[in-house]
């Protein structure tokens, strides 16, 4: 059972009994997530600051990187660019990452609180 779920439809990150976040994915590069169960690599988090790309900055200049990997085949991920979670900087959109919109700050404060040894899922749904 996933522990987050981002639903392209209503453009939202969900994680029950911890919140909802406006998140985007895509439309650049090879265009928003697929759909399908993803590991959240909980122990590469980066930490919450300015040395991210700007594309991954919130509003108050800082921000963060959270890896993901597709459990299910495709070309995307590792071997065709990294996937992750981070705020959404620069225009909206992403290169097919999810973006966060709003109070990504909150987000990562929960990500951050986590185990490292958690097993976090996220899907992707439409």
């Amino acid at each position: 059972m996933p522990t987050l779920t981002y639903d392209h439809s209503s453009k939202t990150l969900s994680w029950p009994g911890n919140g909802k976040w406006d998140a985007l994915s895509g439309p650049y590069g090879k265009g928003r997530l697929p759909n399908g169960i993803y590991k959240v690599s909980r122990r590469e988090v980066t930490a919450y600051s300015s040395a991210v790309p700007k594309g991954f900055q919130d509003g108050t200049g800082k921000g963060f990187f959270i890896p993901i990997y597709a459990e299910f085949a495709t070309s995307r991920g590792k071997s065709g660019g990294r996937l992750g979670i981070h705020p959404d900087g620069n225009k909206p959109g992403t290169l097919g990452c999810i973006g966060i919109r709003s109070d990504a700050k909150r987000f990562y404060d929960l990500i951050a609180a986590t185990a490292t040894s958690a097993d976090l899922k996220l899907e992707v749904v439409d």
